[in-house]
C-alpha cells in the first residue's frame, strides 16, 4: 500500500511542473552536462538489487551466498545455475553455516567435485529468522562464465520460494549517502538485477505497463526529491517476442542458442527502438522534474559486445546476420551477394583472416554500431531531445585481443559510431581495465577516451570495485583483493582524481547490489573532492597529454583466432612512466593531430589502406619535432622503455619510471606511489608545492622529496615563479 501511495504522490506532484531539459554540451574546456542550463558535475552512482548472477573463472574461488531464512524447513535448496549451452563449472568444499549458532552443515567435501551446469544441493535445514552462508569453492574452464545462485524453500503448496538476502536496501541506502554526504544525485540504476530492467518491454498489442520501473523510480524520488534518474534498461528482445519470432534467435556454431536476439534482425530492432521511444516518452511524462536519460544496455553482460564472443563460442549462423551479410555485401559491390553464406566455424577458427573473412568482421561491427545509433535516436525522440543517452562501447584495449579477434565483439567501429552519433548518442562508458584492480594498480582506461572526449562526447569510467564491505567473495585477484577501509579509500581517490582531471564524467558502481557503498566513510572521499571538480569545471582547456597510445581498429580486425594483440595492448607501462597518456584512434590523431603530443605509439597501426599510409606519412613528415614508436612489441611497453622515449621526445616526467602512477592537470599533479618509503618528484617548475588538500607547503620545485605509505595518493599544486 505504501508504495501505491508513494507513485500516486509523485505523479500529483509532478502535475503542473515544468520538465527539466538535461543535455550534454561541447564546452571549449570538453564536453559537458547541463540541467537546465546549468553545468553538473558528471558524478553518478550506479546502483541495484542484490543480485544473483556471479562470474567463475579458472582460478578456484570461494562465494560465500548469505540469506535470511523467513521459514522453518528440513528441505531448503540452493540451485546454481550457468548460462545453457556453455561449459559446466565444478564445485566442491560446499557447506551451509549458520551464522546464529556457529553449526556447519558440510554439503560437499572439499576433495568431492561436482561437474554440472545445474548443481542443486537439497534437503538443508533452516531455522527461522536465522542467517546463514551457504559456502563452495566454484572453477570454469573459461575466464569469465555465467551463473545464478537461488537459495529457496517449498512452501505448503509445494511452490518453491526464493529466500531473501539480508542485505537490506543497498539501493536506496546508498542513494540517501550519496545525496547526503557528496550531493550525487545522479543515479543509473536497473531494477530486478544487475543485468537490467526486466518487465518493461510488453507486447504492442497489450496495454504499455511500465509498472515496477515506475515503483523504482517514485521510490528513490522519496528517498531524494533531488535525484535525476537514468534508468538501466535492458533492449535483449524479451521472452514473449522471442516465441513469437524464433527466428530472431542468435544462432551459434555449435548449434544451441542462449534465447539471445540477433542485432542483425530488422525486426528486432525496429520492435526494440519502438519499446526505448515509448519508455523514454513515458518517462520524461511521468518524472518531468527527475527523468535524466537512459543507460540502452543488451548483449554480453550489458555492454554490446556480442554474447560470448569472449570464449571459443562463434555467433552470426542465424538467418537474420546471414541476410543482412549478403545486403552489406551488395551495397560493396560484391557480385557474388546472393549466394553468400556466412563464414565456416573452421574458417573463422584461422589465425589469418581473407579478404571475405575481414569483409564479414567489418560487416558485424557496421552492424552493432549501426543498432546504437538507431537506439539512441528512439530514446531521443522520446525524450524530445531533453535527456541523456548512454551506452557501453568502444573497449579497444581491453577486448582487441580476444580469444577468437577482436572481429568477433563488434566494438571495433567506434569511429564510424561517433561520426554518425552526433545527437542521438551523448556519451559512452567502460569499466576500468580489470587488469589493475589493487592498490598498486593504475586507473587504466579501456578505450580512446580522448578520441571521445575530443569529438563531443562525455567519457564516463564505470568504478565497480569491490569495496572493503564485500562478503560474498573471497576478493579475486581480478578485482580488488582487500578488506581494509584505507585501502578502498586510497583506490577511489586514485581513480576518482583521475578521472577529474583528465575531464572524465565516472559512476561509482555496486555491480551486485551487495552494499559495497552503504557507508558515509566512502562517501566523504567523494565530497573531499568537490572543489577539485568544481575547479575543473573552469579549466582553461582540455586534458592534453604529452604521450598518445593509438590504435587502429581496421588493424585490430585483421588478427583471427588466438589474436596476437593481447600483449602490446597493455597500458601499465604507459601509467608508471612517470608522465602523462591519452588513448586515440588513429583516424582522429591523423584528421586533427593532438597538438600536446610529442610522442606517438602507433600501437597497432599497421593494416591501413593505401590513402591512410599516405596520411600517416604526411602526418609524420610535418612533424619531425615528434616521435614516434612503430612497430611496438611487449618489449617496448615497459615503464622504462616508455620513459626512454620520453626523454628524446622531451616530455615531462615527474617521477622516474615504475614508481608512481601520475595524471597532471591546471598545475596539479596526482601521485600515487607504487612503494613506500621517499620519492622524489619533479615539478619541472621553480615554485612553492603545496598539498591541495591539507594546503602545508611541502617544499620549492622543481625537485621535491615527498614519504608515501605503499599505496597513498597525493594532489599537489606547483605554484611557479615568474
Amino acid at each position: 500500500m505504501m508504495k501505491v501511495l508513494v507513485l500516486a504522490f509523485v505523479a500529483v506532484f509532478a502535475l503542473g511542473m515544468p520538465a527539466l531539459t538535461v543535455e550534454k554540451r561541447q564546452t571549449p574546456q570538453g564536453p559537458r552536462i547541463l540541467v537546465d542550463g546549468e553545468v553538473r558535475l558528471p558524478r553518478f552512482y550506479y546502483g541495484s538489487p542484490t543480485c544473483l548472477c556471479n562470474i567463475s573463472g579458472v582460478r578456484k574461488t570461494t562465494l560465500k551466498i548469505p540469506f535470511a531464512a523467513d521459514c522453518d524447513t528440513d528441505s531448503g535448496r540452493v540451485v546454481l545455475t550457468g548460462y545453457f549451452g556453455t561449459d559446466p563449472l565444478w564445485y566442491s568444499n560446499a557447506r551451509l553455516v549458520d551464522l546464529n549458532t556457529g553449526a556447519t552443515n558440510v554439503v560437499l567435501r572439499a576433495d568431492e567435485e561436482v561437474r554440472s551446469a545445474a548443481w542443486t544441493a537439497g534437503n538443508l535445514k533452516l531455522t527461522k529468522g536465522h542467517r546463514y552462508h551457504f559456502v563452495f569453492d566454484h572453477r570454469a574452464t573459461r575466464f569469465r562464465t555465467y551463473f545464478s545462485v537461488e537459495v529457496s524453500y517449498p512452501d505448503a503448496a509445494g511452490k518453491w520460494v526464493r529466500l531473501p538476502y539480508y542485505y537490506g536496501d543497498t539501493l536506496g541506502d546508498a542513494v540517501r549517502l550519496a545525496h547526503r554526504e557528496a550531493q550525487v544525485d545522479f543515479v543509473t540504476f536497473s531494477t530486478d538485477s544487475s543485468w537490467g530492467c526486466e518487465d518493461w518491454w510488453t507486447p504492442p498489442e497489450e496495454p504499455e505497463h511500465y509498472d515496477k520501473l515506475d515503483r523504482e523510480c517514485a521510490r528513490l524520488i522519496a528517498i531524494n526529491p533531488q535525484i535525476l534518474l537514468v534508468p538501466r534498461l535492458m533492449t535483449d528482445a524479451p521472452v514473449w517476442l522471442l516465441k513469437r519470432h524464433p527466428e530472431i534467435r542468435m544462432i551459434y556454431d555449435t548449434g544451441f542458442n542462449l534465447g539471445m536476439s540477433s542485432v542483425s534482425s530488422r525486426l528486432y530492432r525496429k520492435a526494440a527502438c519502438e519499446a526505448i521511444e515509448k519508455v523514454s516518452r513515458h518517462l520524461k511524462e511521468r518524472f518531468p522534474q527527475n527523468y535524466a536519460g537512459l543507460q540502452i544496455s543488451g548483449q554480453n553482460s550489458a555492454e554490446w559486445f556480442y554474447m560470448m564472443s569472449q570464449s571459443e563460442n562463434l555467433s552470426g549462423y542465424d538467418v537474420s546476420t546471414r541476410d543482412a551479410f549478403r545486403d552489406w555485401l551488395k551495397a560493396h559491390g560484391d557480385p557474388d551477394w546472393s549466394t553468400a553464406e556466412v563464414p565456416s566455424s573452421a574458417q573463422r577458427h584461422l589465425k589469418e583472416k581473407d579478404a571475405r573473412l575481414l569483409e564479414f568482421a567489418r560487416f558485424r561491427q557496421r552492424e552493432m554500431a549501426s543498432f546504437l545509433v538507431e537506439l539512441g535516436a528512439a530514446a531521443k525522440r522520446g525524450s524530445r531531445g531533453e535527456a541523456l543517452t548512454f551506452f557501453f562501447y568502444g573497449y579497444s584495449w581491453e577486448i582487441g585481443g580476444v580469444t577468437a579477434g577482436a572481429g568477433e565483439t563488434g566494438h571495433f567501429d567506434f569511429a564510424w559510431l561517433m561520426a554518425n552519433a552526433q545527437e542521438k548518442i551523448d556519451g559512452f562508458s567502460a569499466p576500468l581495465s580489470y587488469s589493475c584492480r589493487n592498490l598498486t594498480g593504475s586507473t587504466v582506461i579501456m578505450s580512446a577516451a580522448e578520441t571521445v572526449m575530443r569529438q563531443g562526447y562525455l567519457w564516463f569510467n564505470e568504478i565497480d570495485h569491490r569495496t572493503h564491505h564485500e562478503e560474498m567473495w573471497d576478493h579475486m585477484r581480478i578485482f580488488t583483493p582487500y578488506t581494509d577501509p584505507a585501502i578502498t579509500r586510497e583506490m577511489f581517490l586514485r581513480d576518482s582524481i583521475a578521472d577529474i582531471l583528465r575531464g572524465y564524467g565516472d559512476w561509482w558502481m555496486d555491480l551486485f547490489g551487495r552494499g559495497w557503498f552503504r557507508d558515509a566513510d566512502i562517501w566523504r572521499v567523494r565530497a573531499r573532492l568537490e572543489a577539485l571538480d568544481q575547479g575543473m569545471v573552469k579549466r582553461a582547456r582540455p586534458y592534453e597529454p604529452e604521450i598518445a597510445n593509438v590504435v587502429h581498429e581496421d588493424s585490430l580486425l585483421h588478427d583471427g583466432w588466438l589474436a596476437g594483440r593481447r600483449s602490446v595492448l597493455n597500458r601499465r607501462g604507459f601509467a608508471t612512466s612517470g608522465a602523462d597518456y591519452g588513448q586515440y584512434l588513429l583516424t582522429d590523431v591523423l584528421a586533427n593531430p593532438p597538438k600536446s603530443v610529442k610522442l606517438f605509439y602507433l600501437t597497432a597501426t599497421d593494416k591501413l589502406t593505401p590513402e591512410l599510409q599516405a596520411q600517416l606519412a604526411a602526418f609524420k613528415a610535418a612533424r619531425p619535432d615528434v616521435v614516434f614508436v612503430e612497430n611496438v612489441a611487449p618489449v617496448d611497453l615497459t615503464a622504462e622503455a616508455i620513459a626512454v622515449q620520453a626523454r628524446k621526445a622531451g616530455v615531462h616526467l615527474y617521477t622516474p619510471p615504475g614508481k608512481a602512477n601520475v595524471c597532471s592537470a591546471e598545475g596539479l599533479v596526482l601521485i600515487q606511489a607504487l612503494a613506500e618509503g621517499p620519492l622524489t618528484i619533479d615539478f619541472g617548475a621553480t615554485g612553492e608545492v603545496r598539498d591541495f588538500f591539507t594546503g602545508k607547503t611541502l617544499g620549492c620545485g622543481p625537485n621535491v622529496t615527498v614519504d608515501f605509505r605503499l599505496g597513498e595518493t597525493r594532489l599537489f599544486r606547483c605554484s611557479p615563479r615568474h
